[in-house]
């Protein structure tokens, strides 16, 4: 793997966000539309201090982007976006951006004074693809995810319709902080509680009773 590029790396506020074309683009190319959530939730969570955003820069241009959400109870990262332009993928770029998002958000629980118990998010499941390509792409995710820690979660999980529409059956996987540990089942139940009701909800605006039978249906 080549060694990453001359890259800066920042934490815009709302309004940089706002006038970045090249960080919407990116956005938009990366995700399917029914797993992207308006901007305007991105940009408001910014600046109501639940949201952090983590930026690449090669020569002025956006190249990469990372998002998370601070939830409080239990108080875990829940890394929403990572992308990467397609020319910068062999290079260190991804995992970068998201050591950088998870000490920014410990730093942003420490001024708090809390302690992030560890990082959430959320992955395609590799047998719901429609393709043989979208199959490895997912698996590829994955493997990418456990070299950085990670690893899957055992229960059942739908992301709700961010689209407003159109609930998606997925993987969740997390990474516990360095002295933390994996959450048991109950632990689990309450970080996706937290995921639903402080994100989805809050953030969202996806009304309770949405959320409350997708937690019956994954059998929470």
């Amino acid at each position: 793997m080549e060694a990453l590029p001359d890259v800066a790396f920042d934490f815009p506020p709302s309004e940089a966000l706002a006038s970045d074309a090249e960080f919407w683009q990116l956005y938009d190319s990366a995700f399917p539309a029914n797993e992207r959530e308006p901007r305007e939730v991105i940009q408001e969570s910014v600046q109501r201090g639940v949201g952090v955003i983590v930026r690449a820069r090669q020569n002025g241009h956006t190249v990469g982007l990372a998002t998370g959400h601070l939830l409080r109870e239990p108080p875990v990262v829940f890394v929403v976006y990572l992308a990467v332009v397609p020319e910068l993928r062999s290079h260190r770029l991804g995992s970068t951006l998201f050591e950088k998002l998870w000490t920014e958000a410990a730093a942003s629980y420490a001024a708090r004074g809390d302690s992030a118990a560890g990082m959430v998010w959320e992955v395609d499941i590799p047998e719901r693809a429609r393709s043989a390509q979208e199959v490895e792409k997912s698996r590829r995710r994955i493997g990418f995810f456990t070299r950085l820690g990670g690893h899957l979660l055992p229960d059942t999980y739908f992301q709700p319709p961010v689209d407003g529409v159109t609930s998606v059956p997925m993987h969740l996987m997390y990474r516990p902080a360095p002295d933390d540990r994996s959450p048991g089942r109950t632990a689990s139940s309450a970080l996706v509680h937290a995921m639903y009701f402080e994100k989805y909800h809050q953030a969202n605006g996806i009304p309770k009773e949405v959320l409350n039978e997708l937690l019956h249906k994954s059998g929470r």
